[in-house]
This record gives C-alpha cells, sequence and structure tokens, in this order.
C-alpha cells in the first residue's frame, strides 16, 4: 500500500506572523526540524515537520526559553532573527463556560507551571543525548510501518541506539533523577502545575497513546514496536531467553551510516513488522536500557513491560506539541534563535 499520507504543514496553522513582545511565559514552542540526522528521523517516524519542544520562560532581563536540550535541562537566551527556524507558539486556555469561547490563562495564573520549569532549570542536570532518547522512544511506541523502512534495518537502528545511550549510561554524562526529552519536559511541567490547577494539565490526542488493558481485551493490536513485543513475551510466557539474538558491542558502530542509509532507501510503500527473536531481542534490549535511564528498576519480564507502559503514558512527541494538544490556542509563528549558551536563572 502506498504511503501517499503527507505531513501537515505548520505554517497552515500558526498563520500569524509574531514578535517577542508577543510571547508570554508559559507558551509551548515547537521548532521547526532540520532536514539532516536525527532529526531527519524524527521527522519521518513522526510524519511531521517539527523535532524539537520547549517552554518560554521569560521576557525580562532576557527573553528566554527552557527546554530539555543536547546538554541537558536548561533556559536559553532566544532572540529573532532572519532566517532561523520557526518557531510555532501554542497557548493553553481554560473553559470559560457553555456560552462562551475558550480563553487563555492569565499570566499569573501559569506562574505553577514556570515554578516548575524552574525547578528542574535549577537542578542542572546535565545529559548530552537528548535526541538519541527522543528518537529510540520514538521508535518503540509510534506506529513506525508508515515509514516504509526495512525491519532488518530497523533491528540494526534499535540495537546500535541501545549500545550508545547505554555506553553514556556507564560513563556517567547523567546521574540526576530527572531524566525528559524536550516534548515530555513541557508536558511534565504543565502536569505537575495541575496539582495546583487542575485546569492547568495538557489535554492530548498524543501521538504515543496509552490504550491499558486492549490487549487483555482481545482487541487488534496497534502497529509499534512495544506492542508487538509486549504480545511476543506473552506467547513465551515472558521467559524471553529464547529471544537474545544480539550480534555483541555495537557502540563502535556509525550511527551517521545507518541514518544515511536510511535516508537513501526508498520507502514508497508501508511495512508490515514480522514477530521474530531478533526483533523482539533488539526492542528488549532497548527498552532495558531506557528503563535503566529513566530509573525505572524491574525484577522480571513482566514488570519491565508494566514499567514500559507507565513510560509510554508520559512520552510526548513534539508534533503532540504543535498539532495534537485539545486545549490550545494556535497563536502564530516566529522566527527564533537559540543561543547556545546555557543561561543562569
Amino acid at each position: 500500500m502506498k504511503n501517499n499520507t503527507q505531513p501537515k504543514d505548520p505554517n497552515e496553522y500558526y498563520t500569524k506572523v509574531l514578535t517577542l513582545a508577543d510571547l508570554q511565559p508559559g507558551d509551548i514552542l515547537t521548532f521547526e526540524g532540520e532536514d539532516h540526522g536525527i532529526s531527519s528521523l524524527i521527522m519521518m517516524f513522526t510524519n511531521s515537520k517539527v523535532t524539537h519542544g520547549a517552554l518560554f520562560y521569560q521576557n525580562t532581563p532576557v527573553p528566554a526559553l527552557a527546554d530539555a536540550g543536547q546538554s541537558g535541562i536548561f533556559a536559553h537566551r532566544v532572540e529573532m532573527k532572519e532566517g532561523a527556524r520557526s518557531v510555532y507558539v501554542s497557548r493553553l486556555t481554560k473553559k470559560e463556560g457553555l456560552l462562551k469561547p475558550d480563553a487563555p490563562f492569565a499570566p499569573d495564573a501559569l506562574s505553577p507551571v514556570l515554578n516548575a520549569a524552574h525547578f528542574y532549570v535549577s537542578e542542572g542536570l546535565k545529559y548530552p543525548y537528548s535526541d538519541l532518547v527522543l528518537l529510540a522512544l520514538i521508535l518503540i511506541y509510534k506506529d513506525i510501518t508508515a515509514s516504509g523502512i526495512k525491519q532488518a534495518i530497523i533491528v540494526t537502528l534499535l540495537e546500535v541506539l541501545a549500545a550508545k545511550i547505554k555506553k553514556l549510561i556507564d560513563d556517567k554524562f547523567h546521574d540526576g533523577e530527572h531524566t525528559m526529552v524536550c516534548s515530555s519536559f513541557v508536558y511534565q511541567c504543565y502536569l505537575d502545575a495541575s496539582k495546583e490547577n487542575k485546569d492547568l494539565e495538557i489535554q492530548l490526542n498524543r501521538d504515543a497513546d496509552l490504550r491499558p488493558g486492549l490487549r487483555q481485551a482481545g482487541v487488534k493490536r496497534s502497529n509499534t514496536l512495544f506492542d508487538l513485543y509486549a504480545e511476543h513475551a506473552a506467547e513465551y510466557n515472558y521467559n524471553t531467553e529464547s529471544f537474545r539474538t544480539l550480534r555483541g558491542s555495537l557502540t563502535d558502530v556509525s550511527l551517521d551510516s545507518i541514518i544515511d542509509e536510511i535516508l537513501k532507501q526508498p520507502r514508497e510503500n508501508r511495512v508490515t513488522l514480522l514477530k521474530s527473536n531478533e526483533l523482539s531481542s533488539a526492542i528488549e534490549s532497548l527498552l532495558k536500557t531506557l528503563m535503566e535511564l529513566f530509573k525505572m528498576p524491574f525484577k522480571n519480564i513482566e514488570e519491565l513491560i508494566k514499567n514500559a507502559e507507565n513510560l509510554r503514558s508520559m512520552f510526548v512527541t513534539p508534533n503532540d506539541l504543535c498539532f495534537n494538544i485539545k486545549n490550545a490556542e494556535k497563536v502564530g509563528r516566529i522566527a527564533l534563535d537559540r543561543h547556545d549558551a546555557n543561561l543562569q536563572v
């Protein structure tokens, strides 16, 4: 079956051109993707044109955003710049009653969101592998069959991601308690704030939605690697030793070369993912690495799957922030340059 689905163009939905003066602390930002490397795979596997999420953090003393970026969770100065990446701005809304349209929150009502962001930023957590983890989560929890990538290459990509993330863990690049990718960081700040005001929770039709109990009820599974693995493991009564077919250490394998191979492949047809020991072994290896990264210990395979389901319930893609928030308005777009230096707050 041909895959003719084109990603939504954010410029058609975020039509108003903004200035920095239009932005308010707490605004949800999604960045236009860059057409190379991991960014290209993120766009491919999410069928989108955005690859990064952030929270507008402050107007003064300098305009800044907060995000989980390549250096960790930090604030960064931003400025308008011609030719910079387009950033799409949405703003949470609240119900004003049956006879009134939804309306944005007053700025002071978002202080719990900004307090949550400040808490994470002030920890100064460093982990230089945000894009790797985001790609790993997308591969596990998204339906990637429409990408048209051959299963053998998917297996290799899973194994290489697991090896590289495991090496970063072993090298102790990050020992903090709060590991988050960019879009999940934004979601988490609002979720934390919702403990003070339930209306501040982001409501999503998410790309990687959790549907608890459907496998047990006999409902046809979704086409995600996680669901495929969970079904396969259940068929083996969670004794997955026979899945073990990994090819040893792959930390020296070039991720860039795999990405280049994937991007050069013709991808006209949807692929069907087939259960196999090799694929399940690669999925399990990456899941175990992610559990170690997110500090979610498990005693057996059933607990691994339960933890992974809990992790999926918290996973949000950049495309979710751009298009799938039910209680937000699409304010407009702005060309922003995000400074690399971490801002002291």
